[in-house]
């Protein structure tokens, strides 16, 4: 082997040692790495799985919530009778976090989790306090709800997990709604408009006791109040006729104005373009979406329409607030008037014999409620009895002296809830002092009615309207939330007379039957008011005193957001 061959082997073997060193340190470097991705990807599994657990302990709180308002729906009382409900239960007073911890926890159904509940006191109180304090001490008077914490509980590699959430809850209202009808048909008083006062006959019986027992239905299914006929006879200066007469649909038409929520029972008539709704949020829930009067144009819904939605059922009376009035409220016997702006927080009463123009406070718990001293006659629909000044012919009203009747007028500056036996009568604007944030409650068992002061009436024949001729009415304006439980929200003789002008009601309404304003041909008004109804957006949240809910309403979510932190 040559000599220089020999020299170069020596100086390569001479390297080797460099090499093991560098691949050495290029497999401690890898090791280094290897531990640093282990630390990391077991670091991401610890946060990973907390992660887990945060989202388990919310879905364990919600479903503490979905729990409540289950028992809520099943039982309205439920929420009253505070932590002394059926067990087993997680429902507990609100803890003050004083150790040991006295809440009962509840499992969630094939589910680890847990979750526990907590009944958020109002107004003032300490906790929810069964008996005659349970509403004051849990249902808020601002809101008109009721709260609840729900924590939910779930275990994680470094231990529990809770998170908290607190849940508003409100019954539905008729405050929900600027626009409420259990049906959307005449009211079976208005069929003597029909007849003309006039007696009827037939198979059928008469008229206005076969429109009592067939029109009060619904036009949807499994009901068709559309299929409905009376044929008959009408009786005229001792001669008989025959006539035909349907149930009566009553059309929104063009230029009226509806803006705000709308719930109705029954399936909306429209005749032209009127308009739902202020935007989008606003539910116009109908039981049968709506359905064209004949009429060109279809409505212009500004809210969401919502069909086929579920009914609201009406109380059958409102006693209830006879026994509110009799414990720091009103009582007045008979028919009675009540004006109010007289004075800064003063009413101006006439109840006689005992009072006469008479100055009183507004009442200390805000319910005034008139009675009837004895048998009331129904309303006519002809003859309405509130004015002198009606030149009424034969044959007279009858006598209205026993009536729970009130009648009302002026601008209002306290809260107060004016409740009727039998019907009440706005004779005047009706309005809040723009200075204050009173609110008013209308509520009659019988009627609501709007005065239309009319001379000049006379009878006509069938189908024919009557005819009359317009007093000094004008436009007219009421704020307030009106319900009628057995009747309707209407304009005395609506249906005779040029057009009146434009009645302007912010609140609401609530009735049974859906009451004539107005009467149009073609979309136009032709006799009576054009309507422009507005929401008032306090009702949201506020209410007028002691105002009355729908029977068995349903509660639901009315807010809802997480607590940080969450309640441990």
């Amino acid at each position: 082997m040559p000599a220089v061959i020999r020299r170069l082997r020596r100086r390569l073997g001479g390297e080797a040692g460099f090499t093991l060193v560098a691949v050495m340190g290029a497999m401690v470097v890898i090791a280094l790495s290897t531990v640093a991705a282990f630390a990391a990807v077991d670091g991401d599994a610890r946060e990973s799985g907390k992660d887990v657990a945060r989202k388990q302990a919310l879905a364990a709180a919600e479903a503490g919530v979905n729990k409540y308002l289950f028992e809520l729906n099943g039982d309205n009382d439920y929420w009253a009778k505070c932590t002394a409900v059926s067990t087993p239960n997680a429902v507990n007073d609100v803890w003050n976090r004083v150790p040991p911890d006295p809440r009962k926890w509840a499992t969630v159904p094939g589910s680890s989790t847990q979750y526990t509940i907590e009944l958020l006191p109002a107004n003032g109180y300490s906790k929810c306090t069964p008996g005659a304090k349970v509403a004051d001490s849990m249902i808020d008077a601002e809101s008109r709800t009721l709260r609840i914490r729900v924590t939910g509980r779930a275990q994680s590699a470094k231990g529990p997990v809770t998170r908290s959430v607190i849940a508003a809850l409100k019954r539905d209202s008729f405050l929900d709604f600027l626009w409420f009808t259990d049906y959307e048909t005449s009211d079976p008083v208005w069929y003597s408009v029909r007849s003309n006062g006039r007696p009827t006959g037939g198979p059928q019986g008469d008229l206005l006791s076969w429109a009592a027992s067939n029109c009060p239905e619904y036009y949807r299914a499994p009901w068709k109040r559309g299929n409905e006929n009376w044929d008959g006879k009408f009786t005229d200066d001792n001669s008989s006729y025959p006539g035909s007469v349907g149930c009566d649909d009553i059309s929104f038409i063009t230029g009226d104005k509806l803006l705000g929520p709308l719930h109705t029972n029954d399936e909306l008539l429209a005749c032209g373009s009127p308009t739902f709704g202020r935007n989008a949020q606003d539910r116009i829930e109908s039981g049968n979406g709506w359905r064209s009067g004949g009429c060109s144009g279809v409505p212009t819904f500004q809210g969401t329409l919502i069909p086929d939605s579920s009914t609201i059922g009406m109380p059958a009376t409102n006693a209830s607030l006879a026994t509110v009035a009799a414990a720091g409220g009103y009582t007045f016997t008979g028919p009675t008037t009540i004006r109010f702006g007289t004075a800064p927080g003063k009413i101006t009463v006439t109840n006689l014999p005992t009072y006469n123009n008479t100055q009183m406070a507004y009442p200390s718990n805000g319910v005034i409620y008139v009675k009837a001293s004895g048998s009331c006659p129904l309303y006519s629909a002809l003859y309405p009895s509130y004015s002198s000044k009606d030149p009424l012919p034969k044959p007279q009203p009858p006598n209205v002296s026993g009536c729970g009747d009130a009648l009302i007028s002026g601008t209002y500056d306290t809260d107060l809830t004016i409740a009727t036996q039998n019907d009440l009568v706005v004779t005047g604007n009706v309005v809040r002092d723009p200075g204050g944030d009173a609110m008013l409650g209308l509520i009659a068992d019988g009627f609501v009615r709007v005065e239309h002061d009319t001379n000049g009436f006379s009878l006509d024949t069938p189908p024919n309207d009557p005819d009359c001729n317009n007093m000094a009415t004008g436009d007219r304006r009421i704020d307030a939330a009106i319900l009628t439980l057995q009747h309707s929200v209407t304009v005395d003789r609506y249906y005779c007379g040029n057009p009146i002008g434009k009645l302007t009601i912010n609140g609401m309404i609530a009735q049974k039957f859906r009451g004539a304003v107005g009467k149009n041909s073609g979309g136009s008004v032709v006799h009576g008011f054009l309507k422009d109804y507005a929401y008032d957006p306090r009702l949201a949240f506020r209410s007028p005193p002691h105002f009355l809910d729908p029977v068995k309403s349903a509660w639901h979510v009315h807010r809802y957001t997480e607590q940080e932190p969450a309640a441990k």
